[in-house]
């Protein structure tokens, strides 16, 4: 197509020409083949608004053209911040279980909050750091502590932006022809301004610099609260096992033996030593662990079919319940089908029906005492009563792998315990192997 073409290199021309700073040649175009001064016409083509950084989104000239756009983002974060909070607290309402499942801990649990649409706001902006502390941990501390501090920050910014900016905006941010024009709270008459010169500029510039000073005094004060936070909260849990204990990875083939272990960290002279455990390289504790951990996984999923989770009967109590599921006796069996009747959740709320026992369809060998061949048919049998054997046969299989623990070659991993908290966060942070690849340290991880 010729004439797109022509428009494209007539385009491309006036690009170059106003990129150079040459002036942009005129182009002429011819109505017919006559050579008449009459039928020609000329075609200017300005393309300056493309390098035009006013027009940019986010500018000052943008917003003085543009300033429903100040008024769209505040009302858009309103109505996006009112839809969340209200969401959150519906959906809090209608599983509490899963917004409140700290409440079921017997020791160190927060306080009650009451179970209603906004009631969970007012604990919650008034209860104590060290309360949050104790109970939830140091990260909800650290979230409580950003918020607070980007609400104090923007309550100062917007404090001296209508204390200051805002009447210097309304009264001295117009045009010198124009004196009756005023601006509104979303305009930007800073872009507008054709000198900047004087006092409105003067107050533009000192507020920059009031403003970048009260972020660098909330984020410096955020800082040094949360390195004093945290070493309180080193300091509550100092004589724990986990404050004290590190973890050792990579080990050299030199200290894969907790007699060789020993001597390299005592070596170091930074505290006493109270425990020293290498990990085999066997997996067969591992592999026990593992499927002890999926036989109770489902046997907790059966006990769930019945009695729900949580169990909403008022006489419940997992302590008994659990004696009765562990202990391998008649008369705990019948005491565990009592209670299961008494707990279990109602099938049918009218008629007031418990649930059923789940069922499992499983496939037992059977020979045929005439023909003497083996058959497998599908049988039902209690969920609860299978997994309840199988999660003994899993004890006893651990047990055995507990004994030859210790037996076989150590392994590149170990745990170190010191007798203080400071002592193993200080090796923590050190390098203390000739190759940095091999013995790294950290603190080991919460169980």
């Amino acid at each position: 197509d010729m004439s797109g073409y022509a428009a494209a290199t007539r385009t491309a021309v006036a690009v170059v020409a106003q990129m150079t700073g040459t002036p942009m040649p005129t182009l002429m175009r011819r109505d017919d083949d006559d050579e008449d001064e009459k039928s020609t016409s000329e075609i200017n083509i300005d393309v300056s608004f493309l390098f035009d950084w006013g027009n940019a989104p986010g500018t000052g000239p943008y917003f003085s053209t543009n300033n429903i756009d100040a008024a769209q983002q505040i009302t858009t974060a309103a109505l996006m911040g009112s839809i969340c909070l209200l969401v959150f607290s519906l959906l809090r309402l209608r599983w509490p279980e899963l917004y409140s499942h700290r409440l079921r801990l017997r020791h160190m649990r927060p306080s009650n909050i009451p179970r209603t649409l906004f009631a969970w706001i007012y604990p919650t902006c008034t209860m104590s750091d060290r309360h949050v502390l104790e109970t939830i941990g140091l990260d909800a501390v650290l979230y409580f502590r950003a918020f607070r501090m980007f609400i104090y920050m923007f309550i100062c910014l917007s404090a001296f932006g209508m204390l200051v900016l805002y009447p210097v905006n309304f009264y001295w941010g117009r045009e010198e022809n124009s004196p009756d024009e005023k601006h509104t709270i979303f305009d930007s008459p800073l872009a507008s301004v054709t000198d900047l010169s004087g006092r409105y500029s003067v107050s533009h510039v000192i507020l920059a610099y009031v403003f970048a000073l009260i972020l660098f005094f909330y984020i410096d004060r955020f800082a040094l609260h949360t390195i004093t936070m945290r070493w309180h909260y080193l300091l509550l849990t100092r004589r724990t096992g986990n404050s004290r204990t590190l973890m050792i990875t990579h080990l050299p083939r030199e200290l894969r033996s907790e007699q060789a272990l020993f001597r390299f960290v005592r070596g170091m002279r930074i505290g006493e030593i109270e425990a020293v455990h290498v990990a085999p390289l066997e997996q067969e504790l591992t592999q026990a662990l593992a499927h002890r951990a999926k036989v109770l996984g489902k046997l907790e999923t059966a006990f769930v079919a019945v009695l729900g989770n949580p169990c909403r009967a008022r006489s419940y109590d997992p302590e008994l319940l659990k004696r009765a599921v562990l202990t391998d006796t008649d008369e705990a069996r019948l005491l565990e089908r009592r209670l299961l009747r008494r707990w279990a959740r109602r099938k049918d709320k009218k008629r007031n029906r418990p649930v059923e026992r789940p069922q499992l369809s499983v496939m037992q060998p059977v020979r045929n005492s005439e023909t003497g061949k083996w058959q497998w048919p599908l049988r039902r049998i209690d969920a609860i009563d299978h997994w309840r054997t199988a999660l003994f046969a899993a004890d006893v299989r651990l047990q055995k792998a507990r004994e030859h623990f210790h037996g076989g070659e150590g392994g590149t991993s170990a745990f170190v315990t010191m007798t203080h908290a400071a002592d193993a966060f200080t090796i923590s942070q050190l390098s203390v192997h000739a190759r940095p690849d091999t013995c790294k340290i950290r603190m080991a991880p919460e169980a």
